[in-house]
């Protein structure tokens, strides 16, 4: 596995959301796991200079730096079939977009985008309610712009439409 600081910028940034926290049993096992699928992830027949988060005991982040050449859908592939076995194996979701998370009290908190408009009608969220934006696409961009306050977040746009 590479380490994180030597990936570049530009790397790809894949964001997987658990709809619950990780237990420390899961967490263990979860470590193992990704270090072996990273250790031995493929592209073009070539290991993947790669790396892996796991945030927040709820989210899976896959680092690939292409610097080189562009990962193969095969790869990608994979990566998602992986999860779909641990999605399996810890018997939670880890691939439902419509589920987006927040930080309230330094504790992470999920919802359904349909959700978000009440949640600001009621207080429980405001504009400068930290959002976890799992669109970035590029390791700079995970380091700016993951944790966004609510006002300049794409998640802003569902609360508007109903407004």
């Amino acid at each position: 596995m590479t380490a994180y600081e030597d990936l570049a910028p530009s790397s790809k940034v894949w964001i997987f959301q658990s709809e619950r926290e990780f237990t420390p049993e899961e967490l263990q096992s979860l470590t193992e796991s990704l270090t072996a699928f990273v250790n031995n992830w493929l592209s073009h027949g070539s290991l993947v200079k790669g790396h892996f988060k796991v945030l927040h005991k709820r989210f899976i982040v896959f680092f690939a730096d292409e610097a080189g050449e562009a990962m193969c859908g095969r790869a990608v592939d994979s990566s998602v079939r992986f999860i779909k076995e641990l999605e399996t194996k810890m018997g939670t979701s880890m691939l439902n977009r419509s589920l987006v998370a927040y930080m309230k009290e330094g504790k992470v908190l999920s919802c359904n985008l349909n959700q978000l408009a009440q949640l600001s009608e009621e207080g429980k969220i405001s504009p400068d309610t930290l959002m976890f934006n799992n669109l970035v696409a590029t390791k700079s961009d995970f380091e700016k712009n993951w944790m966004i306050p609510l006002s300049t977040s794409w998640h802003q746009n569902y609360i508007l439409q109903k407004s």
